[in-house]
């Protein structure tokens, strides 16, 4: 469903192509509009979680995660005024990746439809394996990110970002070990 979420915003936003795709800013703003995506289509979750059980330990995990991805995002659009080599409204894949996206977007969200997808421990376990996925390919972006960013308020804010990244995918990551996965 993330996968979607993401796509849809990339049709659902007036984004602008990326057209030089060789200096490290430009690639910077490729990375920082992915991760804004991703940040800004999470929070849409919310609506599908509504109509599942989402007990305990994993209703709180997913809350705080969609309270956190709400915060991400409009700390972004902030700082995407105030920093001017921060972009967060270039199109980060080509269309190819987009609709792939998209597919496997339109796979999961049968699996989490009310009703006819799936229940119980099966949705609790795709769910939670769908945020470690995510957050485990955003904490290895802003990495990169920080790694090559120039600006030091910037590269704090990747930093930062990473490190609470890192914290969240490893308490997804005990959470499904403890009560998702037979060992």
């Amino acid at each position: 469903m993330l996968p979607a979420l993401v796509a849809c915003g990339h049709l659902s936003m007036a984004q602008k192509p990326a057209t030089n795709l060789s200096s490290s800013r430009e690639q910077l703003s490729l990375g920082y509009s992915l991760l804004y995506q991703e940040a800004d289509g999470i929070p849409k979750l919310k609506w599908i979680l509504m109509f599942k059980e989402t007990p305990g330990e994993m209703g709180r995990v997913t809350d705080e995660l969609i309270s956190y991805y709400q915060r991400l995002a409009e700390t972004m659009r902030r700082l995407s005024k105030d920093y001017p080599g921060m972009r967060i409204d270039l199109s980060p894949m080509p269309p190819i990746e987009s609709e792939e996206r998209k597919s496997i977007g339109e796979d999961l969200a049968k699996d989490f439809a009310p009703v006819i997808g799936k229940t119980g421990i099966d949705f609790q376990r795709e769910a939670l394996l769908m945020f470690y996925d995510s957050l485990n390919e955003q904490r290895h972006l802003t990495r990169v990110m920080a790694a090559a960013e120039p600006d030091p308020g910037l590269r704090r804010f990747l930093e930062t970002t990473q490190a609470q990244l890192d914290e969240r995918y490893a308490k997804v990551g005990s959470l499904l070990d403890r009560r998702y996965f037979t060992h």
